[in-house]
């Protein structure tokens, strides 16, 4: 065999394995777009039009997963209203649903802009009842605010965390309905330290 045969040949065997590797990244790259796909498409388009906004903005969104359980009871979501979900000067609102009721535990991301315009009134709350103390999450320094009213022993709290380039804020309520399994039982009113645990958990998007 003549040594430009043999080199034709050798070309020819490496063009080929050139091709099946362009076929096995090609086909890998389709595959890890079809999962992420997958793992977006359930998720709320609402949701997912908001995050794009505030990363767009350069900022980062956090959330607690598409689910997550507390004292036995699962909260899916998180759910953003198709319309007036906007928070004005960056950020995103998002609910998170307790499944089988209708108790929502919402989480707002604002930016720094976002949250001088809130800031005052969240931190100070011109409410009777109102009290508050420090908590540690994720070994950051956070206030947990609770304000009781009714007959139960509260019925709103929230939990602030600066995380620097965006302030998180967690916040439920509930109403007079005290015995467990009401119309709107909540078991972070009933233990507010709940919300603190699940705030843990808190990450950025798409963790």
């Amino acid at each position: 065999m003549s040594i430009g045969r043999t080199r034709a040949l050798d070309l020819l065997k490496l063009a080929a394995s050139v091709c099946a590797l362009i076929v096995v990244v090609a086909g890998f790259v389709w595959i890890s777009r079809s999962l992420n796909n997958e793992s977006e498409g359930d998720l709320d388009r609402y949701f997912l039009r908001d995050v794009a906004t505030v990363e767009a903005m350069g900022l980062p969104v956090y959330w607690l997963g598409r689910e997550f359980t507390v004292d036995g009871l699962v909260f899916r979501g998180p759910y953003v209203s198709e319309f007036g979900a906007e928070v004005e000067g960056g950020g995103i609102h998002m609910s998170y649903v307790l499944e089988g009721g209708n108790t929502p535990a919402d989480l707002t991301v604002y930016s720094r802009d976002a949250w001088e315009l809130v800031k005052d009134s969240m931190m100070n709350p011109r409410l009777p009842g109102v009290t508050r103390r420090g908590v540690s999450v994720q070994n950051r320094a956070g206030e947990l605010i609770l304000q009781s009213a009714g007959a139960r022993p509260l019925n709103a709290l929230w939990l602030i965390l600066d995380l620097g380039d965006v302030v998180v804020v967690a916040q439920t309520n509930s109403g007079g309905a005290v015995r467990p399994g009401g119309p709107d039982y909540n078991p972070f009113i009933n233990n507010p330290d709940l919300l603190v645990q699940v705030m843990q958990d808190l990450r950025p998007y798409p963790q």
